[in-house]
């Protein structure tokens, strides 16, 4: 299978293609903030959309990759780019590496570059928070995206699994029958930020479906961000999974530091983390990010590879000048104790 770096970007839609910015009138005034209408009927604001992403056939690199661009484009993630290579934002699904890099950069930005609230939308909406981290999606409207098409609970859960799962690693899945809904929880926010805009308004039916062609009859899916679950058992799994990402992306850094550093001092460096603290290691990683019985444990490993990435830091930075323009990963990066 042929990566996403060995090709150009494709070209999703021709710009003549490309609908107005300004939605149908349904109401007396229009909102140029809000980008909608109001004093009037809001009429259904469902709708499949005719533009999808396909991340096989439309991946590929932009201008924004040769210019050190951290984030993506929102018109490719709703399939609807018309600049193709020349995009200056990013054409690929988020990987480990812009993940990496995103969190080094910013943590009130959003994959795409937007702001995000203090607070989530009433109807769990829009952006998101950037006070708490969801990777958990809500996903209604299932009959409208399937045109009443009838199908067991497992084969609509397989169905959502197939197309979420083309948009980043997926940590589980849920249909809930009674409700008719599902949930999405991805392994990084920045995959669960970039599938709800690929998602929603997109239909859950195949091309060898005999209802294909009347697909746009539907109403597409419903997709926002899940509400936090009130469980303590939940609670906890999740400051546990949160500290081992945390721990997961400090020690892939620590051993990726040689993007800007020398090869000779990063493997002094790599050696000496190794000696220090031999769990960093990469071969040990695996073992270590496991779930954890108590947090104490975690938070000991955390504590020590702050001061050992500290460390390493300060010899970076006092025997080689910054390179490139984020500097190196590490050189000038320096964790706060809320890390």
């Amino acid at each position: 299978m042929t990566s996403w770096r060995d090709k150009s970007a494709k070209v999703q839609v021709k710009e003549s293609e490309l609908p107005s910015s300004i939605p149908a009138q349904t109401g007396l005034t229009f909102n140029i903030w809000y980008n909608k209408w109001s004093q009037g009927f809001a009429g259904n604001t469902r709708f499949v959309s005719p533009f999808a992403l396909q991340p096989q056939l439309h991946s590929g690199k932009t201008r924004g990759d040769n210019d050190g661009q951290l984030f993506f484009c929102l018109f490719f993630a709703k399939g609807m780019c018309c600049l193709g290579p020349k995009c200056e934002y990013l054409h690929h699904i988020p990987d480990e590496e812009d993940i990496g890099k995103l969190a080094l950069r910013t943590e009130v930005l959003d994959c795409f570059g937007r702001e995000k609230f203090a607070d989530y939308r009433e109807d769990m909406g829009g952006i998101g928070s950037f006070r708490k981290k969801n990777k958990t999606l809500y996903v209604g409207g299932i009959d409208g995206a399937l045109n009443s098409k009838h199908l067991k609970p497992a084969q609509i859960e397989s169905r959502i699994r197939f197309v979420f799962s083309r948009l980043g690693d997926i940590d589980r899945i849920r249909y809930v029958e009674s409700k008719n809904c599902g949930f999405v929880k991805f392994k990084y926010q920045a995959n669960a930020e970039f599938a709800k805009e690929t998602m929603s308004n997109q239909t859950l039916l195949l091309p060898s479906d005999k209802e294909w062609d009347d697909r746009r009859e539907g109403t597409g899916l419903l997709v926002k961000w899940a509400n936090e679950d009130p469980d303590p058992a939940a609670q906890k799994r999740l400051q546990e999974e949160l500290k081992l990402e945390s721990l997961n992306m400090m020690v892939h850094l620590i051993n990726n530091n040689t993007n800007s550093a020398g090869t000779e001092v990063n493997n002094k460096n790599n050696e000496r983390l190794d000696r220090t603290f031999p769990e960093a290691s990469v071969d040990n990683v695996k073992k270590r990010l496991l779930p954890l019985d108590n947090g104490m444990e975690s938070d000991d490993f955390i504590e020590k590879l702050k001061k050992v990435k500290k460390n390493i830091s300060r010899e970076n930075i006092s025997s080689k000048p910054s390179v490139g323009k984020l500097g190196g990963p590490l050189l000038d990066y320096l964790s706060s104790d809320e890390d």
